[in-house]
């Protein structure tokens, strides 16, 4: 039950912030960077959900996120694109005991825009409405699946792909909403 409320916690994530399932992760080994800053728990003010980033190699986090006081862990990678910074999400593989079960999940990229400003965090993710109605009116051909029951979009580009959909829209507001999410330290 606990690794199902991790999964829960992910796409709770990704909805609330505004993002879109990938296939391949955003990043190359040589677009990864360590931001010493990041590290920490961070959170809105007057709520209880965090996001707690550790170190966890010499360019990688394990971020730890509350959902109600339901923890999910999850790999974590800054990649520097551009002039911008972007987090790239990965659940860490559930512990199940019924692989069959396990099977029938599939773990997936989530990445977001993110600056950060001393003790404040701003972060937006790749607006799926945008993308959808992007891709709708052939302005973007980025590969990607619909998923069953219109719930959205599964980007399956390659990184190499992904990267220039992500440098292309970098600066556009409508791509990653018009104003990021801002965590802040939490002391």
């Amino acid at each position: 039950m606990r690794h199902l409320m991790l999964l829960l916690t992910c796409a709770v994530a990704a909805v609330m912030l505004g993002c879109v399932p990938s296939l391949h992760p955003l990043y190359t080994d040589n677009d990864l960077v360590f931001e010493p800053g990041l590290v920490g728990k961070w959170g809105k003010p007057n709520e209880t959900d965090t996001w707690t980033f550790e170190k966890s190699g010499d360019k990688s986090y394990t971020l730890t996120t509350t959902d109600e006081g339901v923890p999910g862990k999850f790999e974590a990678h800054l990649a520097r694109l551009g002039k911008h910074l972007f987090l790239d999400t990965y659940p860490v593989e559930p512990n199940f005991k019924n692989n069959f079960y396990k099977g029938h999940l599939m773990r997936v990229h989530y990445f977001w825009k993110v600056a950060l400003k001393g003790d404040k965090l701003e972060i937006s993710g790749l607006m799926p409405d945008w993308l959808k109605d992007m891709i709708g009116e052939k302005k973007i051909t980025v590969r990607h699946e619909t998923l069953p029951d219109d719930k959205g979009i599964l980007l399956t580009a390659s990184t190499k792909d992904l990267q220039a959909l992500i440098t292309k829209y970098a600066n556009d507001p409508k791509a990653f909403g018009e104003k990021p999410d801002e965590l802040r330290r939490v002391k």
